[in-house]
């Protein structure tokens, strides 16, 4: 009888536990459930008040042509330095024009302590060298819809897998008109597609995805939807789904064709857009180029930003690997640099924006690993003018040169690791690829420097280097330009010696 007491006194409390604990969790997933309930009831009340909006009458907005990127057409063959920087005449200060990078939405920059000039010792921070580059496989979200069936969007060589209510494709527009616009929008809001949201969001961190990567994967979910690719309703979805995860997106009207446009506050180049309370709206989805359309100026709601395009993560997609010899004439041997072919394809179409997004974007660890890796033994004892001059003479003669007119028939910057890619680049992509090595290496400040027609570099030493330099707040920089071939540093081609140039800044790694 002991016994059984006893067994009972230990039993009890673990069982009353067990209840409590089951309890616990039937009143969490209860809780779940009516903040839910509450944030769809809350999301339905704006779909509808917006519904509302959408049906009083659109007004006439005018819609500017393209603009051109700031830097022209560079030269058809780069500048070549045939006098050595101690034969030259006595250096100049360059007069410069400084141009900020658009600050909206950017994360605080770390700052960093000024380095020792040499680089016996390399800071501990330089990213972790991972041994193994074999292809790792993408971590796809583990999203279970709350509807039976999905659809799966094959992009940059990864499948993304979306919750897909079927009662979207019996969804139909009979024409543009507001009224009729207003009930395709009650129509979409009264379907169920919060799973999808949430799985594009899950899907955005879980892969990196940039703002722009979101509203690209929104487009192709749209686009899926609708066997017969109907345009209309695809652009209305496509600002449906873009407003409902906070993007400033509209639908505009152009004779009887619907099409999306989306704000940023950043420019973006060779694109067309409209004006509405002095923010540009983008036709980023289109490539009509009407002179007219028909919109409306309510907001979907107050919350909603413009479209960021800057890369704070390198995105992570199924890593495609691929290794590149390239050779350091001045050194006389080879390096081996790792891309990502993912990150090449995520890449490929971006909009054209200015220099500093690319100039700044977060790149792979592969290809960080590889740099790190290949550079940092020919580094090691040389100065910090004996570094940047080996970064420059690996630009001058690794890489093929062509303009871009001709290489790909518009402008276009490159991501640093589309330079491993492509088989040429242009004084572009070489001012902003020696940027992120002398940033990634050396630890360096450096700024992109922009000509009439050409770009290039510029570096702030940390000890006296002679040649022609400028001076931004107290600090000044020295010329480093990765397309005069077999310059070094304090050197630029005789044609810009004069010339005002404009800066834009980079970020410290």
């Amino acid at each position: 009888m002991k016994r059984i007491i006893l067994l009972l006194c230990i039993l009890l409390p673990v069982y009353l536990q067990a209840q409590n604990n089951q309890n616990f969790d039937k009143s969490f997933e209860e809780f779940q459930k009516s903040i839910n309930q509450q944030f769809n009831t809350f999301q339905d009340s704006i779909n509808a008040a917006f519904a509302k909006t959408l049906e009083q009458q659109w007004q006439e907005f005018q819609v500017f042509a393209k603009i051109p990127a700031p830097v022209k057409p560079n030269p058809p063959a780069p500048p070549v330095a045939d006098t050595p920087k101690e034969e030259l005449p006595p250096p100049v200060e360059i007069p410069v024009k400084e141009i900020e990078p658009p600050q909206e939405e950017k994360p605080q920059e770390k700052k960093t302590e000024p380095q020792e000039p040499r680089l016996d010792d390399k800071k501990p921070e330089l990213p972790k060298i991972e041994e193994e580059t074999k292809p790792v496989a993408p971590v796809f979200p583990d999203v279970t819809p709350s509807v039976p069936y999905h659809k799966t969007i094959n992009l940059w060589n990864s499948a993304f897998k979306i919750p897909h209510d079927l009662a979207l494709e019996n969804l139909f527009l009979t024409n543009t008109q507001e009224k009729t616009v207003a009930d395709f929008w009650r129509s979409l809001s009264r379907t169920n597609y919060q799973p999808a949201v949430n799985a594009i969001v899950e899907m955005k961190n879980k892969h990196a995805l940039n703002q722009y990567g979101l509203a690209l994967l929104c487009q192709e979910y749209a686009k899926s939807v609708w066997a017969n690719k109907p345009q209309n309703e695809t652009a209305v979805f496509l600002v449906f789904l873009l407003n409902q995860l906070g993007l400033d997106a509209k639908i505009v009207r152009t004779s009887n064709r619907l099409e999306p446009v989306i704000h940023s506050p950043q420019n973006v180049y060779a694109t067309s857009y409209l004006e509405m309370d002095r923010k540009p709206y983008y036709f980023l989805f289109s490539t009509l180029e009407p002179t007219s359309i028909f919109t409306y100026k309510t907001n979907f709601s107050d919350k909603i930003t413009g479209l960021d395009f800057n890369v704070y993560k390198p995105v992570n997609l199924n890593a495609i690997l691929i290794d590149k010899e390239l050779w350091v004439k001045k050194l006389n041997q080879t390096v081996t640099l790792t891309y990502s072919q993912s990150a090449i394809d995520y890449y490929r179409n971006y909009p054209q924006v200015d220099a500093d997004v690319n100039a700044n974007a977060a790149v792979n660890e592969h290809f960080i690993n590889s740099v790190i890796r290949q550079f940092k033994p020919l580094l090691a004892g040389k100065t910090e003018e004996e570094a940047v001059n080996i970064l420059l003479n690996f630009m001058h003669y690794a890489f093929e040169y062509m303009d871009d007119i001709a290489h790909y028939g518009y402008e276009k910057w490159n991501f640093c690791e589309e330079n491993l890619y492509y088989p040429y680049n242009d004084c572009d992509d070489r001012a902003i690829m020696f940027s992120y090595l002398v940033r990634l290496l050396l630890d360096l400040d450096v700024v992109l420097v922009l000509y009439s027609d050409h770009m290039s570099a510029a570096v702030h030493f940390n000890t006296p280097v002679s040649g022609n330099y400028f001076t931004i707040g107290g600090k000044k920089y020295v010329i480093c330009d990765p397309t005069y071939i077999g310059s070094t540093a304090g050197m630029n081609p005789p044609k810009y010696k004069n010339e005002e140039v404009e800066i834009v800044r980079t970020k410290r790694l």
